[in-house]
């Protein structure tokens, strides 16, 4: 009997990789794209590995991206009226105005904007 038969079986052959048409990688990118459902889900759903899919969608990301970018056409922008801000008085503008409101008390506060860490200050001074 010779034993390098008994150890050495025939070699079984190799499961074939499967082959997945261009319709239905791009028809998973899509679902993956347009959907709420996670990629590891559509992927397990479609009986596929997770890492496949996120390689097609890499994939179908890097031959979308074209040297020349469609134009937005000029007409989807639309121009809005916007009210001009009201134009402030010089006591406004170089002041700073506070409202502090307690249950005991109520406190307006007017302090020179030139000053502003004297009020910073006088603010941590006040809460103590």
């Amino acid at each position: 009997m010779d034993y390098l038969e008994e150890i050495s079986p025939e070699p079984t052959p190799l499961p074939r990789r499967r082959t997945h048409s261009p319709a239905f990688k791009s028809h998973l990118v899509a679902l993956c794209k347009n959907s709420a459902v996670s990629v590891a889900a559509i992927a397990r759903a479609h009986n596929i590995n997770d890492n496949m899919l996120h390689r097609w969608i890499k994939e179908a990301n890097v031959n979308s991206a074209s040297p020349n970018p469609v134009a937005v056409p000029e007409s989807s922008f639309i121009a809005v009226p916007m009210p001009s801000p009201p134009a402030r008085s010089a006591e406004t503008a170089s002041s700073i105005h506070l409202e502090f409101q307690g249950k005991q008390f109520n406190l307006n506060l007017q302090w020179p904007a030139h000053d502003a860490m004297g009020c910073a200050t006088f603010i941590r001074e006040l809460l103590k």
